[in-house]
């Protein structure tokens, strides 16, 4: 015990052996001794007296008493708020504990805490002390699988209790090598050596929902119909003897019962009555196969007779402005007086267009001839041709002949006809009408080849137009009669349908 020294002159009363081995040292405050040799020569007596060696007192000294600690107030906001429950805990409004009443009685369930920790009765009086619960003595919250026995982790992932009741599922680990593993109230799946392997979450199945029937609670009629409130048909009996169900209920499932539910019979809604099968329609007999032959081949001269419009469509917008030009030469040359004619420029003039247009027709040809290369089509269109109505594709193909006939044909007559008081121009151009004239002629051939019928419209054609005689006479002379003849086609005037003699 420390003790306060004071000075003292009173002289005290001398001490036997016994009293001053009995004695604490004491340092006086003027000594120069070591403190071990300080602590022997002095010593305090009960009365706090210090005293040396000699029994002269030295100093008093005083009991010494630690300061007080200041008490530090507990910070109790944390309660402001909270709520007492029955068992006398502080707690929110999810039911976690936060502190405890130690003062009030049981009768303060339901009662608020203030930020002191105080509890407020009705009229504003405290009537109850709360604290904090200490750290040591703080519980855990309940964990999500508290409450529950024997959880495990089941089949698919899933988490079920001691009833076999699904109540989780597995959302971290290998569900597969977690089953059959316990799982703590927490959630966590541990091993045997309690590391955690995996976790778990409250959850539940959706349940599936009871489909109930429409027609549940409804009665059969005597019709043997289900209706509803409202008068409208809804269903049917679709099974069971009318007479005795009549007046019958009809269950969720949409069977007839009796009173112990004992099914009776059955009624199906009428969106679920099949409708009866309409009576199958006698077959029609197809084609024969003579027929289908017949078939196949119109559609092959179709499409035979598009693509040779096509080609001679072409030809004509290609020829037209050459003739053009070439009828336009010869008028102006016509209408020139004599001894301004210039012949010889004439000639100039229009053998290069001949010669043009004689190109563009031979390519024409053989592009029509490129049609049936290895002749199959044409060795079969003289045996089609008798009982073979146009198509409207052959129509278009004798119109397009037709016209290109027309343009060459009525070109060349009227240049003759012109040229004919022209003496070198006529001696220099009528043999090169033939430019013209030799593959308008070809491509005529090769299309009666392969479409025969086509010739007779185009022979009509011209003859409607009072062109027969002329495309007669201009194609005649090539031998191209002698050709079709060949190939039993009959003379150019024959095969063309036109008039006047073979």
């Amino acid at each position: 015990m420390s003790a306060n020294i004071t000075p003292d002159s009173k002289k005290p009363k001398p001490l036997d052996d016994q009293e001053q081995r009995d004695l604490p040292s004491a340092v006086p405050e003027d000594s120069q001794a070591q403190p071990q040799d300080q602590a022997q020569a002095h010593r305090s007596d009960e009365d706090g007296d210090i005293i040396d060696k000699f029994g002269s007192v030295k100093g008093h000294a005083e009991p010494y008493e630690p300061p007080e600690e200041e008490k530090v107030e507990t910070d109790l906001s944390i309660l402001d708020g909270k709520t007492v429950n029955k068992v006398g805990n502080v707690v929110d409004a999810q039911g976690n504990v936060f502190g405890r009443i130690v003062s009030g009685d049981g009768r303060l369930a339901g009662r608020k805490v203030d930020s002191q920790g105080q509890i407020w009765g009705d009229k504003g009086q405290i009537i109850g002390k709360a604290e904090l619960i200490p750290d040591a003595e703080q519980e855990k919250p309940e964990g999500p699988f508290y409450g529950f026995e024997t959880v495990v982790v089941g089949k698919d992932g899933v988490v079920t209790d001691a009833t076999g009741s699904i109540i989780g599922r597995v959302i971290e680990g290998d569900a597969l090598r977690l089953l059959g593993r316990q799982v703590d109230e927490d959630g966590d799946i541990l091993d045997k050596n309690g590391n955690t392997i995996g976790r778990a979450e409250r959850w539940q199945p959706e349940e599936k929902k009871r489909n109930v029937n429409p027609m549940a609670g409804r009665k059969v009629t005597r019709e043997g119909e289900v209706r509803d409130v409202d008068g409208n048909l809804i269903g049917k009996l679709t099974s069971g003897n009318l007479p005795t169900l009549i007046g019958k209920e009809i269950d969720d499932n949409g069977n007839v019962v009796d009173n112990d539910d004992n099914r009776l019979g059955e009624c199906t809604l009428i969106e679920n009555i099949p409708e009866p099968e309409p009576e199958p329609e006698p077959e029609v007999p197809g084609p024969s196969p003579e027929e289908l032959q017949k078939q196949k081949e119109e559609e092959e001269d179709r499409q035979l007779a598009k693509k040779m419009s096509a080609i001679v469509g072409q030809t004509l917008d290609r020829l037209r402005p050459i003739c053009k030009t070439i009828s336009e030469h010869v008028e102006r040359a016509d209408r020139t007086p004599k001894e301004e004619l210039d012949e010889e420029g004439l000639v100039k003039q229009v053998k290069p267009l001949l010669e043009e247009g004689g190109n563009i027709l031979q390519e024409s040809n053989g592009a029509v001839r490129a049609l049936d290369p290895d002749g199959h089509v044409a060795a079969n269109a003289k045996a089609r041709a008798a009982s073979h109505e146009a198509s409207k594709e052959e129509h278009a193909l004798a119109e397009q002949l037709k016209e290109l006939s027309e343009t060459v044909c009525t070109t060349i007559d009227n240049a003759k006809k012109r040229i004919a008081d022209m003496p070198h121009a006529k001696k220099e151009l009528n043999p090169l009408w033939a430019l013209l004239t030799e593959p308008l002629g070809q491509i005529i051939a090769a299309v009666g080849l392969l479409l025969t019928g086509v010739l007779g419209l185009v022979g009509r054609l011209l003859d409607g137009l009072g062109l027969g005689g002329l495309v007669n006479s201009l194609l005649g002379g090539l031998g191209l009669d002698k050709l079709l003849g060949s190939l039993g086609l009959g003379s150019v005037t024959g095969a063309l349908g036109l008039g006047g003699e073979k």
